[in-house]
């Protein structure tokens, strides 16, 4: 209903476009009505006699012209003279000025809201007719009696659009008549924009510059669409189109592939900030306001952008790309812009593919526990095993931890897998008790599964499932280096899973940038020296100290202290030397599958590790 065309305005505050402030009082006469607006302030003064909207005042108790401005002798051809004292509707069609009068004393019983005229039909000083749209709404403050009618004149909207389809028209004929064209703004569609793609490579490849692919999508058409109309949509559409079309430069191509979406083709680019500066320019032209009789516009859109060759794609898939990078853009904000990355999209990819090929080797049970040994070197006893996961891949064979749970650490797939660890963990608990072994396990879980919102209930549910588990008989290790941040969370959920009996380990404690943060703030039941200095410590002066420094924190604060990384008798000597009784390594057992533990456990200790220390 509404020709939207562009113009600058006095100012962006629309509580300051208002076009004139007549008066507080309610008893105003025609003449006070036309002072008041003649001492009115000179902004207001400005943009009513600026205005091309034709605006009328009337006096809203004899519906009479009070006041009109330039632009409504210029439309209609009458003198401000010829108009003053009229009553409204003068030039209007004799049927469709008392339907004005009707809207207009409808409107004065609702002063809040605004009333739309629909077509007009006028008949200019020289006789001619002519159409127009207008609204009439209240002017001035509350309680002033004046109203004001804003017209348009729709003849040269009409007369606006025409040409536009005119110039679209011509543009179809200059080219061959198979192509595809956009019947609103006669834009190239979505196929004959992806012919001018691969007319680009021709170009990019001859000359070696490259060749942009935009996408772009105007910010929240959708709700402007909802509460403004389809036709004021459609003309919007319109002159978004020639204002993009104003951004090309020779050789470019914009084509409309939705119904508020947008592609641009631009070639010949030589510099790497080329397109960037290009797409400043094409936001900034866009951002500049949309005006109508009834309504301001400032748009906003979000761009996404693909480089040809860097992205050696098809036409279709360097669009889908520039959709991608579009969808990133609008993700963090209105009016911003991203370009695709494809190392970073490879990536991506194939961390997705990764995902789904072990959420399906975890249907599959492909999945198994291996478990390493805990010893107390002081009682020579087996005091519980760590449970180690790995994959027994159909094609690699069976791969460790560090081969493939990288892959999934940020995704939910690591919290699922880690569930499925403490279940088969538990279950192997159950089988070999019923052997007539009874022997406690650890098992490691992510940050990201530790603080599940549903951890403990899980936990807890697990735990119900295998009601042989005694206190004390699990026990959950959690990575010093994990990224922690909520600390008082985390002890929470440490003090709710030890009333269930489960304790809690910080492992490979030394090697993170918190370790005294850890180790103040979250109460854990033991601390495990990371085997890197453990390994190294008979040789390395620097690394034994950290590792006699962690055994007196772990003393200071009444923790156990385990030490991983045991390869030799010699390390478990030294270990002892330093007050460090328990100890897991290859010195004393690999990771073995479970139905090897109850006879490793049987024959452990032999003769070698019965003389560490003595």
């Amino acid at each position: 209903m509404y020709a939207i065309q562009r113009m600058a305005i006095v100012d962006a505050d629309p509580d300051r476009r208002r076009p004139v402030n007549v008066g507080q009082g309610v008893d105003m006469t025609a003449s006070e009505l036309r002072e008041a607006l003649a001492h009115s302030d000179a902004r207001n003064r400005l943009l009513f006699a600026g205005s091309p909207v034709a605006m009328i005042v009337f006096d809203s108790e004899n519906l009479r012209v009070v006041e009109i401005n330039a632009a409504c002798t210029g439309i209609l051809g009458y003198s401000a003279e010829q108009w003053l004292g009229q009553p409204l509707g003068f030039g209007v069609e004799v049927r469709q000025g008392e339907a004005l009068r009707s809207l207009a004393r409808e409107q004065g019983a609702h002063p809040d809201s605004a009333v739309h005229t629909g077509r007009l039909r006028w008949q200019h000083n020289d006789g001619h007719w002519l159409e127009s749209e207008g609204t009439v709404r209240r002017f001035g403050a509350p309680g002033c009696r004046a109203q004001i009618l804003l017209l348009q004149d729709a003849s040269a909207r009409r007369r606006n659009e025409e040409h536009l389809r005119l110039l679209a028209k011509e543009h179809r004929q200059q080219i061959e008549l198979t192509e595809h064209y956009d019947a609103l703004t006669g834009l190239p569609d979505r196929a004959q924009f992806s012919e001018r793609i691969r007319q680009g490579f021709a170009q990019a490849n001859q000359t070696g510059c490259s060749i942009a692919v935009c996408y772009l999508d105007i910010d929240a058409f959708g709700a402007l669409n909802a509460s403004h109309g389809r036709e004021v949509g459609d003309h919007l559409l319109i002159n978004i189109a020639e204002c993009l079309r104003a951004c090309l430069r020779g050789g470019d191509t914009l084509a409309r592939i939705g119904s508020d979406e947008f592609a641009l083709l631009v070639v010949g680019i030589k510099k790497e900030g080329e397109i960037a500066q290009f797409l400043r320019d094409l936001k900034e032209r866009l951002s500049e306001p949309f005006v109508s009789d009834t309504l301001t516009l400032s748009l906003s859109a979000s761009i996404g952008v693909t480089i040809y060759p860097h992205d050696d794609a098809d036409p279709d898939t360097l669009l889908r790309h520039a959709d991608q990078a579009m969808m990133l853009a609008k993700q963090a904000g209105p009016g911003r812009h991203r370009r695709y990355d494809p190392e970073n999209d490879r990536r991506v990819r194939a961390q997705r593919e990764n995902v789904e090929v072990m959420r399906t080797a975890l249907a599959r049970r492909e999945f198994i526990l291996y478990y390493q040994p805990k010893v107390d070197l002081k009682r020579r006893q087996v005091v519980g095993a760590e449970a180690l996961i790995r994959w027994q891949h159909p094609e690699r064979g069976v791969l460790p931890p560090g081969a493939f749970l990288p892959a999934i650490e940020n995704s939910q797939l690591i919290v699922d897998l880690g569930y499925w660890v403490i279940d088969e963990a538990l279950t192997q608990m159950d089988r070999w008790r019923a052997g007539g072994l009874s022997l406690a396990v650890s098992v490691n879980i992510a940050a990201r599964q530790l603080l599940d919102p549903d951890f403990v209930s899980r936990l807890r549910e697990l735990l119900a499932a295998h009601p042989g588990t005694g206190a004390g008989q699990l026990e959950i290790e959690i990575l010093e280096s994990s990224k922690l941040e909520n600390f008082s969370k985390v002890e929470q959920i440490i003090v709710a899973c030890r009333e269930l009996g489960i304790g809690f380990s910080l492992d490979d404690f030394g090697t993170g940038y918190s370790s005294l943060t850890y180790l103040r703030r979250l109460s854990a039941d033991t601390l495990k020296i990371d085997q890197s200095f453990v390994s190294q410590m008979l040789d390395d002066s620097g690394d034994k100290a950290i590792v006699s420094g962690v055994i007196g924190l772990a003393g200071a604060f009444q923790r156990k202290v385990i030490a991983e990384g045991v390869e030799t008798i010699a390390h478990a000597q030294s270990l002892m030397a330093l007050g460090c009784v328990l100890a897991q390594g290859y010195g004393i057992a690999r990771p073995m599958p479970p139905a090897a533990m109850p006879g490793w456990v049987a024959a452990w200790p032999d003769a070698a590790w019965m003389a560490v220390g003595e």
